[in-house]
């Protein structure tokens, strides 16, 4: 009860806000998110609508902050009964709550924790149009060069805050696939790369290979057959972050799945499209340099494909170039990259 009381009387400081797409809402919310994607954040600008007293904030990362006593809060709550809503970050292990009667916000970076009558909420790192909410006073012709070269978040931009946030393996890990980004992945492959330069074993690499996808820092877009898979970053920004080899193919097509990720919806990949959604119908290719009269020299080979898979929307992201025209009731895009993420 103690340790409850200690965070109850000196809550967090509120700071700067960088405003999101997503907002909280007074009901049970499980928020769900990469480390540094700004969950705590949006939990302290919501807490912000109330008065101090009627917030209990809690973060399970606090090192004063003892875990057992959350057995203590339904007594706790009732001891304080000027405390309206509980906001608990950093949550990565089930816990019953059933027997809780106010509202309560949680924070968690693993996708697998489920919580029995709590809405959930995908937060992840900025996308385009939030970065450029926060960068408004630039120019917009040099906003692009400065996401490609920033990334999506403050983990991508720190090699302090790289190494603070993972392990040693899960950064060689990581950085195996910065030189790989994009191409079909071999966790056997991976496994004897990594053993050249640590003593590790195979069941080790699989468990981490695991534990960076289940905590939102790697994502698996599967082959049509779901038996070949490459892995991309939930931040293209790691890409250069971990490694010197440029790669700008591949770094561009890490971009675009990157936006993607609003639309929430399960994406493959084959030798016709960078990403597809067979539930959408709709197909992208990532062709950042490639002009107007190549792209339409391809689209005699991608119709056939198209038409197989019932695609009907065909989307080629460029750097710059622009078109719209359809074949066989198939609707052909090309959009510049920065035009196209605006647009969702």
């Amino acid at each position: 009860m103690k340790n409850l009381a200690f965070f109850y009387e000196n809550p967090p400081k509120f700071d700067i806000f960088n405003e999101r797409k997503q907002n909280l809402e007074f009901k049970n919310t499980l928020i769900k998110g990469p480390k540094n994607s700004g969950k705590k954040s949006l939990m302290l600008k919501f807490a912000t609508t109330f008065k101090s007293e009627e917030v209990l904030f809690l973060d399970m990362l606090d090192l004063r902050f003892e875990k057992n006593s959350l057995f203590n809060l339904v007594k706790f709550l009732e001891l304080n009964n000027k405390i309206k809503i509980v906001f608990l970050c950093n949550l990565n292990e089930e816990f019953d709550f059933s027997s809780l009667n106010l509202p309560l916000i949680i924070s968690s970076t693993c996708n697998d924790l489920s919580l029995a009558n709590f809405n959930e909420l995908y937060l992840d790192f900025l996308d385009f149009e939030e970065f450029i909410s926060i960068n408004k006073n630039l120019p917009i012709a040099n906003l692009l060069g400065l996401y490609l070269q920033s990334g999506r978040s403050n983990l991508s931009f720190s090699q302090e805050l790289l190494r603070q946030s993972f392990s040693p393996l899960q950064l060689e890990i990581l950085k195996y696939l910065a030189k790989n980004l994009g191409f079909k992945l071999s966790i056997n492959k991976l496994f004897l790369e990594l053993k050249r330069i640590s003593k590790t074993s195979k069941d080790s690499v699989y468990k981490e290979v695991k534990e960076l996808e289940n905590n939102f820092i790697i994502k698996s877009i599967y082959n049509d057959d779901k038996r070949l898979k490459k892995l991309y970053f939930r931040d293209f920004g790691f890409k250069n972050a971990l490694c010197i080899k440029k790669d700008f193919t591949h770094l561009f097509e890490n971009l675009i799945l990157n936006e993607l990720f609003k639309l929430e919806t399960e994406f493959f990949y084959n030798k016709f499209f960078s990403f597809y959604s067979k539930e959408l119908k709709i197909a992208y290719i990532s062709t950042p340099t490639l002009d107007i009269d190549l792209i339409k020299l391809r689209i005699k080979k991608i119709l056939p494909k198209a038409l197989e898979l019932n695609i009907f929307h065909i989307i080629f992201i460029t750097l710059s170039s622009e078109e719209i025209f359809y074949e066989r009731g198939v609707k052909f895009e090309i959009a510049p990259f920065d035009k196209w993420a605006l647009s969702f």
